[in-house]
């Protein structure tokens, strides 16, 4: 069963795509949604209803959102430690033994109501968030693993026992649950108040409606769903303007956004400026422009930001839409290189200067050391050698930084 949420890929079957949708019939996927008033306050939904958005695969997408919300039921209860059994329990299906970890709750509150005895299967990371409260994670899953659950679940009992009695142990958390083909499972614990959960639907209405609300305001500019894939928690889409824009010897250029949600992650919410580069017949690659300190390409809102406050904040969009003739503008820049020197210098420039996001980047300092200048040919070949910062053994972040810095690539001088 639990394959059933595991996140997929959509196919955009263009025969079944008209790429259309009327606003009223995209926001029947938040019909039951808390925050449904208060998007449609934001984005003025009443006087737009009647506006058919124009996004190529948006009616895919749609349909598989529709899916999710009518065959997996998202709830939440709440309940404490000392009402909770966790235990492995065996299910035989056909011919094998399926395994799950089991949380039963002895009594627990549905929204005001007390109610008792429910069963919910453990899925995603609801398991170890639950036995990182104890630090027990790795020693409870390893005997799982070896078949002595019965000792996990004595060390599980142990704890449950002591919150009889010891309100330091006795955590009162959200259990959010789903429902699918009438079984109950666990997908994920979190706080009974810091946190807000928006959703697969919440995010993908209304990704549509400030996409639609830019081209209303932009003409001549399209969009089109390069990829998506997700489940009734998770969400990853990249959307790309059809058309891209003359970047001269870089070939073509257009923004595209990704957009992602989770559910049970940190992040709820992630909105980030990303660039399509590619010659008129090729697909081309993606580029992540780089950081400022004064221009934020990327949006992150937490599960702890308030709704109110979100809104607002995804009503402006400037940062992450129509940015590719500022990037076009920094290519050419680049373009007017000439000498590996020239290079160095203003990549330099960029780590030395006291405003840069860059300044506390030290460890790349062997690219720029001197004994590599006879290696370097040509300012094709170092931005081929700068390619190779791939492979360099150095930090995530580290290297996430030089990707901004470095536009590495095809390019034509």
């Amino acid at each position: 069963m639990k394959q059933n949420f595991i996140q997929k890929n959509v196919y955009f079957d263009p025969e079944k795509n008209n790429g259309k949708i009327k606003v009223e019939k995209l926001c029947q996927l938040i019909s039951q949604h808390p925050y449904k008033e208060a998007i449609f306050d934001t984005f003025n939904v009443n006087d737009i209803k009647d506006d058919v958005i124009c996004i190529d695969y948006i009616d895919n997408i749609y349909e598989r959102v529709k899916h999710y919300n009518e065959n997996y039921n998202r709830s939440s209860i709440f309940a404490q430690i000392k009402d909770i059994n966790v235990y492995e329990e065996e299910k035989r299906i056909g011919d094998e033994t399926e395994k799950n970890i089991t949380f039963q709750f002895e009594e627990y509150v549905d929204i005001d109501e007390v109610k008792t005895d429910l069963k919910a299967i453990a899925i995603y990371d609801s398991k170890n968030t639950y036995l990182d409260e104890y630090e027990m994670t790795k020693y409870a899953n390893n005997l799982f693993k070896i078949g002595l659950s019965g000792w996990a679940n004595e060390n599980i009992k142990y704890f449950k026992n002591l919150a009889q009695t010891n309100s330091d142990y006795n955590k009162h958390r959200s259990y959010r649950l789903v429902e699918h083909e009438g079984q109950i499972y666990l997908r994920g614990i979190t706080s009974t108040t810091n946190y807000y959960e928006y959703g697969v639907d919440f995010t993908f209405v209304v990704s549509m409606l400030i996409l639609h609300i830019n081209m209303k305001a932009n003409k001549g500019i399209e969009y089109r769903i390069k990829s998506c894939a997700l489940n009734e928690s998770k969400l990853d889409l990249i959307v790309s303007e059809k058309y891209k824009k003359d970047a001269g010897a870089f070939g073509k250029v257009s923004v595209a956004i990704k957009i992602s949600t989770n559910d049970l992650g940190q992040g709820s919410l992630n909105f980030s400026n990303i660039i399509n580069v590619g010659h008129i017949d090729e697909n081309g690659f993606y580029l992540y422009p780089k950081k400022s300190e004064v221009e934020n390409n990327k949006l992150q809102i937490y599960h702890n930001t308030k709704p109110g406050n979100v809104l607002p904040i995804l009503n402006d969009m400037d940062g992450i839409l129509n940015t590719s003739d500022k990037f076009i503008e920094e290519l050419n820049s680049i373009k007017t290189i000439k000498t590996p020197d020239e290079l160095r210098i203003k990549i330099l420039g960029k780590i030395e200067n006291p405003r840069s996001s860059f300044k506390g980047i030290r460890k790349l300092a062997d690219i720029f050391s001197r004994k590599i200048d006879n290696e370097i040919s040509s300012f094709v070949k170092l931005l081929e050698m700068c390619n190779k910062a791939e492979e360099l053994d150095i930090e995530f972040d580290l290297k996430d930084k030089l990707r901004y810095i470095i536009l590495y690539g095809n390019t034509k001088n």
